[in-house]
């Protein structure tokens, strides 16, 4: 299993670099497209949607909702650009709180609305698309804070990556003290405090080597997106397990689905970007 990992990670890298620092803007773009398409359907089997159809339309739905806000981006005027970037990055932050509350509230509400495969459905679209686009943002407008281009997005995925690899290494082998084990049970709270202790340091150095300006703000923000991206994480896991499935997919050997190596990502990116926007 281990080496499964590594060898996946190995080749989403090599992906990764080869994104951000040899392709165009256009093939970056449709690679994110690629990923709402695959997380779209690995979010289907969560909600257990099964009829072909309403597959088929879930995947449309959430590309045409994605293709206009990337027209947006790329096309608004730099007069309305930052309001515009405001408006989009807070939307997620309205469904995050009310993420959290369905965590909190888990074994109270749980009755009422996990048979509702229309509010299952729903959530995929405010969970990521606004992951997609954030990315977007970064992309196009926030490399150039950085010693070379695309520096942020690398950081981010960096960072992002260290909490999710150090939780899980850690937390399974000395974690004892769960989180929320009805949701989750193989996330503690050793785990998570290892992993978030190893990516702060490892942002404070990336920053100061990676960045010429922003680098207080950069901390902060990244901080705040380092202690949130648990919440990311156990929504996900909380959604699998209301589907009784252990990954959203078996398209990454060793990790999983799309979604389960996006869920941290999900939250910490728009939270960092909202940051990175309004006191920019």
């Amino acid at each position: 299993m281990l080496i499964k990992r590594i060898f996946t990670a190995t080749i989403i890298i090599f992906i990764i670099n080869l994104l951000l620092f040899k392709s165009s803007k256009y093939i970056f773009i449709l690679v994110l497209f690629a990923i709402c398409t695959i997380s779209s359907w690995e979010w289907s089997k969560i909600s257990n949607l099964s009829n072909f159809f309403c597959i088929i339309l879930l995947l449309i739905i959430n590309n045409v909702i994605l293709g206009i806000l990337v027209f947006l981006i790329i096309n608004i005027k730099i007069l309305y650009r930052k309001f515009l970037l405001l408006f989009l990055t807070f939307i997620p932050i309205i469904w995050w709180l009310i993420a959290i509350y369905l965590l909190t509230t888990y074994n109270k509400l749980i009755k009422i609305w996990h048979r509702l495969k229309i509010i299952k459905l729903l959530f995929s679209t405010f969970i990521i698309i606004p992951l997609l686009y954030d990315i977007t943002i970064i992309y196009l407008y926030y490399y150039n804070i950085g010693l070379f281009q695309n520096a942020l997005l690398l950081y981010l995925i960096i960072i992002i990556s260290c909490i999710d690899s150090a939780s899980f290494i850690y937390g399974s082998y000395f974690g004892y003290k769960k989180i929320m084990p009805i949701i989750s049970p193989n996330k503690t709270w050793e785990g998570f405090i290892v992993g978030l202790s190893s990516s702060v340091i490892i942002s404070f150095i990336l920053i100061n080597i990676m960045f010429n300006r922003s680098k207080l703000l950069l901390i902060i923000s990244s901080i705040i997106s380092l202690l949130l991206s648990i919440i990311g994480d156990l929504t996900e896991s909380m959604f699998k397990r209301l589907a009784n499935l252990k990954d959203s997919s078996n398209i990454l050997p060793g990790h999983g689905g799309i979604l389960d190596r996006i869920d941290s990502f999900s939250i910490s990116v728009p939270i960092f970007t909202f940051l990175l926007i309004l006191f920019s």
